[in-house]
């Protein structure tokens, strides 16, 4: 049974939001990490505690310097108390820059990833008790590196980083790469270490604007934390709260008289919800429950219509969400009506792939956080077609089912009934 997170109603938002320091804590080895920054002091205020804690704990630290220096990373280390010298001497702490990690253009992944777990064997040859490796990949940007390479790149380290062995974090200067590649890398790992500002910066209400603004406009939130199976709000409370999520995911789902569930949308990290009925009806016409353990940025509707009124981009961009929002309900409308159950759910498990799906580790295919049931509400229809549906796909490896999991073992093989007559 699904319950609303602390006292009932929307109105429940009690934590003033800001920007916390990056929770290091949550670092555990085998971790693959996603840290976007913005500015020097931030990285180091994450990198810094992540080396001592891993020389700390006996590991090899491994750092490739590019938009800092060695000298920077040295530095800070020494004044936190870290005896450097020693460290590189007994070759615990090796710092790489560009030419020593990448060789030299053109980018070749297998090549890469051989470098890297050669560095991870040689650190096992040396009774170290594993390798935290930390690169920043501006150098990437620096190397013309295409977007969907370095997406690619990235998600690899889900299936080769394994407990005890390497802890890799992924630094991304936020002004280096598209909008579009940063949601992309935060939505698809389990652990990202990124600021409320950022956030709200690849929101797409609010990308454009200033950082002096996204700061005001962070200052005047609220957060909530919900729990897996509760309601950040309820079908048919008073549209109070404008959200965007910063963790989880929250599934949006509409009930019908006869008791009836459908599922329109899966939110996403960066994405904003609640907002349509906020602007337009007042009422929730759906529930958002949490699919994971979720957090969200709160405002309340009339903070965010002066928003729209200082900010006139704030206006079109939100403009432009709600527009988006009615061309994929006439799309799902459309298909709802013309397409056959099997070819509804190949065209949405790319989709959901590439929304918030995660790369298996140790093998192929990508894993999405929903049921079977919850997939049948998404594409209006029962449980048990999914089933029949699945069971031929699993015999053509194309699906594997876990409990209240999805594994997408086959996107081309998937794509291909999509494009089927």
């Amino acid at each position: 049974m699904t319950r609303v997170n602390g006292s009932a109603g929307e109105n429940n938002v009690p934590h003033r939001a800001g920007r916390p320091e990056h929770a290091f804590a949550g670092v555990q080895r085998g971790d693959h990490i996603i840290l976007v920054y913005e500015d020097a002091a931030e990285l180091l205020a994450f990198v810094v505690p992540y080396i001592k804690d891993g020389l700390a704990g006996g590991e090899r630290c491994i750092y490739v310097v590019d938009d800092l220096t060695a000298t920077q990373v040295t530095a800070t280390l020494t004044d936190q108390g870290v005896d450097v010298d020693r460290e590189i001497a007994r070759g615990a702490l090796l710092l790489l820059n560009r030419q020593e990690h990448c060789v030299t253009p053109p980018f070749d992944i297998p090549r890469m990833v051989e470098r890297i777990l050669t560095r991870v064997t040689a650190a096992g040859a040396c009774d170290f008790a594993g390798v935290r490796f930390a690169a920043e990949l501006t150098w990437a940007f620096g190397m013309g590196v295409q977007d969907d390479v370095l997406v690619e790149y990235d998600s690899l380290f889900d299936m080769i980083c394994a407990p005890n062995i390497l802890t890799f974090v992924c630094m991304y200067r936020k002004d280096r790469f598209s909008p579009d590649t940063l949601r992309r890398l935060i939505r698809s790992h389990a652990k990202v270490a990124v600021g409320d500002h950022v956030y709200l910066s690849l929101c797409a209400m609010f990308q454009d604007l200033a950082r002096m603004d996204l700061e005001s406009l962070l200052r005047s939130a609220h957060e909530r934390h919900v729990r897996k199976g509760e309601l950040f709000y309820r079908q048919g409370d008073q549209a109070t709260n404008i959200y965007v999520l910063t963790s989880g995911k929250v599934k949006l789902v509409g009930t019908n008289s006869a008791g009836r569930g459908m599922i329109l949308d899966i939110v996403a990290p960066t994405e904003p919800f609640g907002h349509v009925a906020a602007l337009c009806t007042a009422v929730r016409l759906v529930s958002a429950e949490a699919l994971e353990d979720s957090r969200a940025l709160v405002w309340n509707t009339l903070t965010i219509f002066e928003t729209m009124m200082a900010h006139p981009a704030v206006a079109l961009s939100t403009m432009r969400l709600m527009a988006e929002y009615a061309r994929d309900e006439w799309v799902r409308a459309q298909d709802l009506t013309t397409e056959g159950v099997e070819r509804r759910i190949a065209r949405l498990l790319p989709q959901l792939a590439q929304s918030i799906g995660r790369k298996l580790q140790h093998r192929e295919g990508v894993d999405l956080p929903l049921s079977e049931q919850e997939l049948a509400e998404l594409v209006s229809t029962t449980p048990f077609t999914i089933s029949r549906i699945f069971a031929g796909w699993k015999r053509q490896n194309l699906v594997d089912v876990g409990r209240g999991r999805i594994r997408v073992l086959n996107l081309p093989g998937i794509a291909a009934i999509a494009r089927s007559p």
